[in-house]
């Protein structure tokens, strides 16, 4: 997995960077905060062959990425 490919596909598939309001992960998922939720182009997301896929909870967009790998694509 190239970790800054997938990082730079999820930015531009939620929107860009100006509409993450906050950004943080556990072991296998980052947990977006976002402004408008309508700009997030899920099914790019959930089709992306190094995702493992999204939901949405408790106001958090979530994008399974895996263990190890999400710590990379965080940074």
């Amino acid at each position: 997995m190239d970790h800054k490919s997938v990082a730079e596909r999820v930015l531009q598939d939620v929107g860009g960077v100006g509409n993450i309001r906050a950004a943080a992960h556990c072991a296998t998922r980052l947990r977006l905060v976002l402004k408008n939720q309508d700009s997030v182009d899920q099914s790019a997301i959930d089709n992306d062959e190094d995702l493992k896929g999204s939901f949405l909870n408790a106001g958090q967009f979530q994008i399974i990425v895996g263990p190890g790998d999400v710590n990379e694509v965080f940074k």
